[in-house]
């Protein structure tokens, strides 16, 4: 037999995210959504590391020249 208040931190935290995600209005504070949104912003370091590593590829684009492979 399951203990009383089990499983509830996953009940509460799929609550949260059904309020988020769902098609009515939402059960999420506004100050809660703030700090996802602030939880989810890139750090300066995830933009340079972006700026270095990230491949951008077009859909039904054709480079004129072969692309230098990494090694």
């Amino acid at each position: 037999m399951a203990q009383p208040g089990a499983g509830g931190d996953d009940r509460e935290s799929e609550r949260g995210l059904r309020g988020l995600v769902g098609s009515g209005s939402s059960q999420v504070s506004v100050d809660a959504a703030l700090r996802a949104r602030d939880a989810a912003r890139p750090t300066d370091d995830h933009l340079a590391d972006a700026d270095q590593n990230l491949v951008i590829v077009r859909r039904n684009w054709v480079p004129r020249e072969e692309l230098p492979r990494n090694r």
